[in-house]
Order: C-alpha cells, then sequence, then structure tokens
C-alpha cells in the first residue's frame, strides 16, 4: 500500500473551549462529553460549504471520527448523517484525557444517541483513559498511524481533537489546529506525516486572537 492523503479535521466549538478561552479552566474542564454549542454547529455547517467542493477533487473513501459527542457533532454537521462513503468510530483519535471535558459517554449511550454511526469498532462502555499520561498519547498516535496505514482506503478524513491532532503531526506545541480547522498532510508506509500543500480550511476567526492571548 502507497502513500495516503488523510484530511485531519478539528472537532466545532463547545462550550469548554469558550471556558478555556475565557481562563475559566475549572469550569471547562468539569463539563462532561460537552456538545458543540451554537457557535461550533455555525463552524461545522461553515467548514461543510466550503469543503463541498474541495471533496469532489480529494475523492474521499473513508471517515473516521472518535467517540466524543463534540466530533460525532461535528461530523454529521459537515458531512451530513448519511453520506455517500463509510463513517466509523474509532477511540484511539479520542482528545487527551486531563479532565471531565475530555471523557466519554459510555458506548451503550453514545451510540444510542447516533444510532447511525458504527461503533463496531468501541469493544467496553469505558472506552477512555483517565489521567492520560504524555507517553500514553504518543503510542495511541503510533497505534492510529498503523491503524490508518491498515485500512484498504488511500484517502481519508479524520474528525478529532486539537491535543491529539497536533501531537499526529508533530508540531511542537499544545494545539495546532483550530476550531473545525481542515487540513491535508501525506502519510507515508514509514508512519511520517506531512504537510501536502492542499487543502486547509480556517472558519475559526477567533483562533489567533485567542492563540495570542
Amino acid at each position: 500500500m502507497g502513500k495516503k492523503e488523510i484530511l485531519l479535521i478539528r472537532h466545532g466549538q463547545g462550550d469548554h473551549n469558550r471556558l478555556f478561552a475565557e481562563n475559566r479552566t475549572e469550569e471547562a474542564l468539569a463539563l462532561r462529553d460537552p456538545a458543540l454549542n451554537d457557535i461550533g454547529i455555525q463552524q461545522a455547517e461553515n467548514l461543510g460549504v466550503k469543503l463541498k467542493e474541495q471533496l469532489r477533487k480529494f475523492d474521499l473513501e473513508l471517515i473516521i471520527t472518535s467517540p466524543m459527542r463534540r466530533t460525532l457533532m461535528t461530523t454529521d454537521h459537515v458531512f451530513g448523517k448519511e453520506t455517500s462513503y463509510p463513517v466509523i468510530v474509532s477511540s484511539i483519535p479520542t482528545e487527551m484525557g486531563h479532565g471531565e471535558c475530555d471523557y466519554g459517554s459510555k458506548k451503550s449511550q453514545i451510540s444510542k444517541d447516533f444510532p447511525h454511526r458504527d461503533f463496531s469498532l468501541i469493544e467496553s462502555e469505558k472506552w477512555w483513559t483517565d489521567l492520560e499520561t504524555q507517553e500514553h498519547l504518543e503510542q495511541r498516535v503510533e497505534d492510529f498511524k498503523q491503524f490508518l496505514n491498515s485500512r484498504p482506503e488511500s484517502r481519508i478524513a479524520v474528525v478529532s481533537h486539537g491535543r491529539f491532532l497536533t501531537e499526529l503531526v508533530g508540531i511542537g506545541k499544545f494545539c495546532a489546529f483550530g476550531n473545525c480547522d481542515c487540513k491535508q498532510y501525506t502519510l507515508s508506509k514509514d508512519g511520517t506525516l506531512t504537510d501536502s500543500g492542499g487543502i486547509f480550511i480556517r472558519v475559526d476567526n477567533l483562533w489567533e486572537k485567542w492563540q495570542k492571548s
């Protein structure tokens, strides 16, 4: 199997993101599996509009989303609940667990809330890791690269989280993705991810301001 083209998409804004931006960290961390707020829904819909034309050229074959409520909602609002390509849910690209906002809902509950998605890869009710270490996150990143390379599809979209995606692409900062950022990368057989210079869409107009604050 040769190189793969991967679209990396961060979820839209949830209330925990807003609270973090307002330096209300304890409140943000206490929100369990937060949904997209109204701004996040609009961001995802805006990305869907901008991405639609690009997808005609990208020839997408598969979407992979984490089981968090905010990524599942982002997938729905960007691509629609019914798509012409399969959508699978994987716990590997979930966010680094360091608070309630990064701990998911049990499989029985989240699969009931999103019955149109395939949760067959989620093997247990509690699929997230509490107080995840950096070493554990790095191992998940390697596991995910292997998972992507094991897939028969060569053009894949991944709907994930800021910290995980930043670690995945090897950028030396805490989070290099704005809400609903969409960036195209090339994945080699050896697991190297490089910026393809292809699709890049940013819909979060406040991202740069928040990064400087």
